[in-house]
């Protein structure tokens, strides 16, 4: 059996689907799992990129925009493993057309889990995709109640790639611990007591994996940072109608000439006109002189 063949039995055997309208959904979201690498991404400004290799410092900070996200989120005891392999189907299916407009919406990455210890020894797990930029302003609704729609604001993150095979609670939280180490440090204002984690592979590619745990700035320079750039954002919108109306300009522009081209017609209307009257003004006095030689032949 084919790689690609494997996943779609796979991706069908986790979300129990009869044969009915969605299974095509879910058979055309198999394949876009297999090639992860050419999905559509959430977005990101890079704020700084921070490599020591001498220090053992190699990180990222990131801003985030606002964007809508479809969400799943569930608490269990902290004895537990996450439910995220579970949590995932549930967004899979809204994707595959589970939706209000049964519509199947192309799948995005990162699988971004918010992962927070809680009071009473439980874990709290929120587990999201991004929706395309197409969709942001009009998604289609979730059939499943489990399912919901997030506007989330501007963050700033702080991250950094590492490959492996990310499959495991384990994995996940010895990047944490390792990257909390080289960051407590250098940013001391950030959330470090939940993380994100952030697969950005289908389980069938093995190698060249992407996998990032993100932790949350906080303080003033993070707000200052989300400040900067909502100004920006607030000054492109501002000048996007002056170079709509720049871009027309051109266009009135080359009519000019078109105005011009007509002229030489008129100038040369007049031209004609003007010869006429001076022809007119040399053949009259012509008339009057030849009565006068008639009359003067007649007294002869």
């Amino acid at each position: 059996m084919s790689v690609r063949s494997g996943a779609i039995a796979l991706v069908l055997a986790l979300c129990a689907v009869s044969v009915h309208s969605q299974v095509w959904g879910y058979v055309s979201q198999s394949f876009s799992l297999v090639r992860s690498d050419i999905l559509e991404a959430a977005n990101y400004e890079l704020v700084a990129n921070i490599s020591n290799r001498d220090a053992g410092e190699n990180y990222e900070e990131r801003l985030y925009p606002a964007n809508k996200w479809a969400c799943t989120a569930r608490t269990v005891p902290k004895t537990e493993s996450s439910p995220t392999r579970s949590m995932f189907v549930d967004l899979f299916r809204y994707f595959a057309g589970d939706n209000s407009a049964k519509k199947e919406i192309d799948l995005t990455v990162p699988v971004n889990t918010f992962v927070q210890q809680r009071d009473n020894d439980v874990t709290y797990y929120e587990t999201c995709l991004v929706l395309p930029a197409k969709l942001q302003a009009d998604a289609p609704k979730p059939n499943n109640p489990s399912v919901f729609l997030d506007d989330k604001p501007e963050m700033v993150v702080l991250t950094r790639r590492v490959s492996g095979y990310f499959i495991t609670d384990t994995a996940w939280e010895e990047e944490a611990i390792s990257l909390k180490k080289v960051l407590k440090e250098k940013v001391p204002e950030a959330d470090y007591q939940s993380y994100y984690r952030n697969g950005y592979d289908a389980p069938m590619r093995i190698f060249n994996r992407r996998n990032e745990v993100w932790f949350r700035k906080t303080g003033e320079a993070a707000q200052k940072t989300i400040d900067e750039y909502k100004k920006r954002q607030a000054e492109k919108v501002a000048a996007a109608p002056v170079v709509a109306e720049e871009e027309k300009k051109p266009v009135a522009d080359e009519k000019k000439p078109v105005a011009d081209e007509k002229k030489p017609v008129a100038d040369e209307k007049k031209t004609t006109e003007k010869k006429t009257e001076e022809k007119k003004k040399v053949e009259e006095p012509k008339k009057t002189e030849e009565p006068k030689k008639d009359a003067a032949q007649n007294r002869e």
